[in-house]
């Protein structure tokens, strides 16, 4: 149970870290620092012992709705009907609607990290 309980510790951790930099290259600076920063306090010792766990845990739910909320207030691109402008920005010329908004938006940052990411 102990290395579970670690891996499953480990792995949060760098999928806070991860998701950061997904959201500091989606163009969403404060959310990213926000997890960044979350994930580097979550490695250090004295946060593991001195806090009890559930402080620990509303502390990293709060930063979590804080992200959430940053996340919903993104603008989506509207549709262009299939009108393509040469100037603008790379991901919205491949934006899609699934329906559910906050998918919508989550995909839109994805796709915003994933155009700064490629070589031009």
């Amino acid at each position: 149970m102990t290395t579970f309980k670690k891996t499953a510790m480990w792995t949060g951790i760098v999928l806070t870290g991860l998701f950061g930099v997904v959201m500091l290259g989606g163009g969403k600076i404060w959310s990213g620092t926000l997890l960044i920063a979350t994930a580097f306090i979550m490695v250090l010792p004295f946060w593991r012992d001195r806090l009890p766990r559930w402080v620990r845990a509303v502390l990293i739910c709060a930063v979590f709705a804080v992200v959430i909320a940053n996340i919903s207030t993104t603008t989506l691109p509207g549709s262009s009907g299939g009108m393509v402008t040469a100037c603008g920005d790379e991901a919205a010329d491949t934006y899609t609607s699934t329906g559910f908004e906050f998918l919508d938006q989550v995909l839109y940052i994805f796709d915003g990290f994933v155009s700064q990411a490629q070589p031009s």
